[in-house]
């Protein structure tokens, strides 16, 4: 049997600035006018969603993915009804929840425990439920005696605890849920994860913005994939991430991967390699590979006090592996530095390499090289987050 449509999207069309942009831009044509004498030209304003058409059915997750621009959170606040389409029609059916800033509503001198209260009342929750679901609130977001103490003591994950835990257990029919999970430790993510599959199975309709590719094929039954407000894609959730990778994947031949450099240090990074224990160049990284980094920096002076940070990070820019090497002086001149990581295992997917140097008492980063290098890991399916891999380090004098 067909599950009923919850959420219904045609023709959907969003632009920043409206409605009172226009009468701005009016104003400042008829001044512009009368003192210059020349025509004032209206600059054209971006689309944030351009033509976007979809439905979602009760029980059904709907990801929605993209590079940062995209209209992701956009997406959600207008469907949120936080923003107004500029033209198309947007239809929901029941009660909606957005899971999109978990931190909305809580006040920072209450306690968790009257945080608790106050955001149930402000989600539409009676007396009568919040005292039904208050001990499942509490047992969930499992702050323990923090609960009685003013949320200004909190770190920002007890923050995404206290907000998700209220946010889970209010009775609605759809869910907008824009990557309120990112702050928190693994044994939390998980559990709140299973909680949206719960969810799920009870029928709630869920419109799911993540980063995380694995979160999204695990949770989604289908994917939404969009670029600078335009729909791409929307079917298969492995389909959607293979094609959103290759949007995001640098393409063959590009100079330095569109690498980002910062450099307070007159600092140049060049001749990076990277290859196996044989010494071969390597490309793509099998479970139990060494993998090592082989690199020269060439600095106008000598620096004191200073950090050499390599560290490997996915498509996210979240870190895998992270390698911090104190060093209490790189001299002027060339320096070549080699880094041998040893027996790594890695999930599947696209990394690159990010190296920078710390200066100071305070760790001032004053040289950095953002995806200086890429490398594709195959062969291990589920991600073991980030660990220290056993490696060895040394600064080799240039010829």
């Amino acid at each position: 049997m067909k599950q009923e449509t919850l959420v219904e999207v045609e023709g959907l069309w969003k632009q920043y600035g409206f409605p009172i942009t226009p009468y701005i831009h009016r104003l400042k044509h008829r001044v512009g006018s009368l003192l210059t004498r020349q025509p004032y030209v209206r600059p054209e304003l971006p689309w944030a969603i351009q033509d976007l058409s979809f439905s979602v059915r009760r029980g059904e997750t709907l990801g929605i993915i993209g590079r940062n621009g995209s209209g992701k959170s956009t997406l959600l606040k207008t469907l949120a009804g936080v923003t107004p389409p500029r033209r198309g029609v947007v239809k929901l059916k029941g009660r909606i929840f957005p899971m999109i800033e978990l931190h909305a509503g809580i006040h920072v001198e209450l306690t968790g425990a009257e945080n608790i209260r106050l955001l149930g009342a402000l989600n539409g929750l009676t007396q009568q439920e919040l005292k039904e679901k208050l001990p499942k609130i509490i047992d969930f977001c499992e702050l323990g005696p923090w609960l009685d103490r003013p949320v200004r003591m909190y770190s920002s994950g007890m923050v995404v605890r206290l907000g998700f835990a209220v946010g889970a257990f209010v009775d609605a029919d759809i869910l907008l849920i824009d990557e309120v999970m990112a702050v928190g430790d693994t044994a939390f993510y998980n559990k709140c994860l299973r909680h949206l599959e719960y969810l799920r199975s009870l029928g709630t309709c869920m419109l799911f913005v993540s980063h995380n590719m694995n979160k999204m094929k695990r949770v989604c039954d289908r994917i939404l994939l969009m670029d600078y407000g335009v729909p791409l894609f929307l079917g298969e959730p492995d389909v959607a991430v293979a094609k959103y990778e290759k949007l995001i994947r640098p393409k063959e031949g590009s100079e330095a991967l569109s690498a980002l450099v910062m450099d307070d240090l007159g600092v140049e990074l060049d001749n990076l390699t990277l290859t196996s224990a044989d010494g071969n160049r390597i490309d793509i990284l099998n479970p139990g590979d060494d993998l090592i980094l082989t690199f020269d920096l060439n600095l106008s002076e000598m620096i004191e006090d200073a950090t050499l940070n390599v560290s490997m990070e996915n498509m996210e820019a979240i870190p895998i592996i992270w390698e911090s090497l104190p060093l209490e002086k790189i001299k002027a001149g060339l320096n070549r530095f080699r880094l041998h990581l040893h027996q790594l295992r890695v999930q599947n997917g696209l990394y690159f390499l990010r190296i920078s140097i710390d200066v100071g008492q305070y760790a001032r980063t004053g040289f950095q090289v953002t995806r200086a290098a890429q490398i594709q890991a195959q062969g291990v399916p589920h991600s073991i987050g980030l660990y220290k891999p056993e490696r060895d380090f040394s600064c080799i004098e240039h010829p």
